[in-house]
């Protein structure tokens, strides 16, 4: 007998007695492979006194990972008391637990959500639902952490929108040669909703910069899962502007956004600015623009030709790094 089903005979048994009105006799039960503290505290789960089982259930959240596969292992063949009880607990350890914890009970609602037990495949869907803006936030943070740089459109903040910064709005994402995640790391990028959510519009890019340190196959296969993810490959230096669109016939490289601090921006370029030379190359469309980008290192100074209001200006421009 699996050790899955001989917890769940053990809690039916368990809470037959409790249903009886009687206190569970756990003389002569079955052990299990799980610790004899942990056995313990599963069983205290099915006690018929409330505290008893919301201090078993305590001491479980508070094991994190060692409480992950005692619970799962009553889900599907538990009884609905135990079933219920077993996916609070691992909801409340996905909110409390560290990476390793989290990512052991993804797997496990991802699974579960695909249950022929209709019951435990909806609670599965819901429990994933639930812990979407946790995922998220936890995403953003480990990516942060990593070295990856994430930039967020600018939003009128509400009072306390510093403690849901993970929650804004993202752009796009930015890997450059501080990457530290290698190619395990991206999986960050697929928790995180901005770029999960598939729809007819383009969603936040990534820039994947000269230099840092993830393969070709793994940003394949990042692609892959994320169909809508377009992933434009940078050298070192960046200006700091975006185009208008160039659909509708406008054969200009006209400035659409300029980022605050950038090199452009200290430069004094400006939006609706026509670029026409960089570094004395002519730039038609902004694929050219980024191909002489890529070419120079943060702090080469290089000339700008721009066209304002009808008049050409020159102005130098000092690259600077991703940042």
């Amino acid at each position: 007998m699996s050790y899955g089903t001989t917890i769940s005979v053990f809690l039916l048994a368990l809470l037959a007695s409790v249903a009886g009105g009687q206190e569970p006799d756990t003389k002569d039960q079955p052990t299990t492979d799980f610790s004899v503290e942990i056995q313990a505290e599963m069983n205290d789960l099915a006690a018929g006194d409330f505290k008893t089982r919301e201090a078993a259930g305590q001491k479980l959240v508070a094991r994190k990972l060692a409480a992950v596969d005692p619970l799962l292992s009553v889900i599907d063949k538990g009884t609905p008391e135990a079933t219920v009880r077993a996916f609070e607990l691992l909801r409340q350890l996905y909110r409390l637990g560290d990476d390793e914890t989290n990512e052991r009970i993804e797997l496990a609602f991802n699974e579960l959500a695909h249950s022929e037990n209709p019951t435990v495949a909806s609670r599965a869907e819901a429990a994933i639902e639930a812990g979407s803006p946790i995922r998220h936030k936890k995403a953003v943070a480990m990516f942060l952490k990593l070295g990856g740089q994430l930039r967020f459109l600018q939003t009128e903040k509400a009072e306390g929108a510093e403690e849901n910064e993970g929650l804004r709005p993202i752009e796009y994402a930015i890997i450059d040669k501080k990457w530290t995640g290698g190619d395990d790391g991206l999986k960050y990028l697929r928790r995180i909703e901005d770029f999960r959510i598939q729809s007819e519009i383009r969603g936040p890019a990534l820039f994947r910069i000269k230099g840092s340190k993830v393969s070709d196959d793994a940003i394949a296969e990042l692609q892959a899962s994320l169909p809508a993810l377009v992933v434009q490959p940078r050298g070192p230096a960046c200006l700091g502007v975006s185009p208008y669109s160039q659909f509708g016939g406008q054969m200009e490289l006209q400035i659409h956004t300029v980022k605050p601090g950038s090199a452009a921006d200290r430069a004094g370029i400006k939006v609706g600015d026509v670029l026409v030379k960089f570094n004395e190359h002519l730039v038609p469309d902004f694929e050219t623009l980024v191909e002489k980008i890529g070419e120079l290192q943060p702090g080469d100074k290089v000339p700008v030709e721009y066209v304002r209001d009808g008049v050409r200006e020159t102005a130098t421009v000092e690259l600077r790094g991703w940042e």
